[in-house]
């Protein structure tokens, strides 16, 4: 994806190892506030949220106290600043796709139901279908909102606008397409998310950790 925002793109995930040193962060950056989103049961995890225009969003996301075992993006728990960790593309029929995905050969997770509840009641549902390897959050995963659920962006605070999502360098999205292939690492060729998001302060960068690219070769 380069220099564009997906017009299917629904949210980028910026993780962090506390959720209220990651809200801060993103005000001093942005200008605006992050709101309290909730928590995911059973994933370990909670969040806040930040709107970035278009029906999108950013979310804030980091381990719950509240929670014994963390079971999505164990990474955040280590990161010693925020970073981003991934992001949702949005998917109309995450089931049909997962049909797809297995059938090239694509090992994927679910569809997998999720939930989460606002601190003033609200319920957010959804179905979410993850790349068994998402090459740390570099490729995405894909949500699919319950009909009867609203949209997270529709009440995210803030006016930020993401003016650009894309990913460098180049990571395997398939199985080899050839038994006589192998895989190559490209450690001087880093792959890598970048957001540029314009808030109230200016306009400012979010990345992911940098790996190594990769590219199919016979030697």
């Amino acid at each position: 994806m380069a220099d564009a925002v997906s017009p299917a793109l629904d949210h980028i995930l910026l993780g962090c190892s506390d959720l209220d040193a990651g809200i801060e962060f993103m005000e001093k950056l942005s200008g605006y506030r992050a709101a309290l989103g909730g928590s995911h049961p059973g994933r370990g995890t909670r969040n806040a949220l930040l709107a970035l225009g278009g029906q999108r969003y950013l979310e804030i996301l980091a381990p719950d106290p509240e929670q014994n075992d963390l079971t999505w993006h164990k990474e955040i728990s280590r990161l010693t600043k925020p970073a981003l960790v991934g992001w949702a593309l949005r998917d109309k029929d995450v089931a049909t796709h997962a049909a797809h995905l297995r059938a090239r050969g694509v090992e994927c997770i679910g569809p997998l139901e999720g939930s989460r509840t606002r601190p003033d009641g609200q319920v957010f549902r959804w179905k979410s279908l993850m790349l068994a390897d998402d090459k740390s959050g570099i490729l995405p995963f894909y949500i699919q909102w319950d009909e009867h659920s609203p949209h997270p962006s529709s009440e995210a605070p803030g006016a930020c606008l993401l003016t650009d999502f894309h990913r460098s360098g180049h990571v395997i999205e398939n199985p080899s397409p050839n038994a006589n292939l192998k895989k190559m690492l490209q450690p001087d060729n880093p792959a890598q998310l970048h957001a540029k998001i314009a808030g109230l302060l200016g306009e400012f960068e979010l990345t992911s950790k940098a790996i190594p690219s990769e590219a199919w070769t016979t030697h």
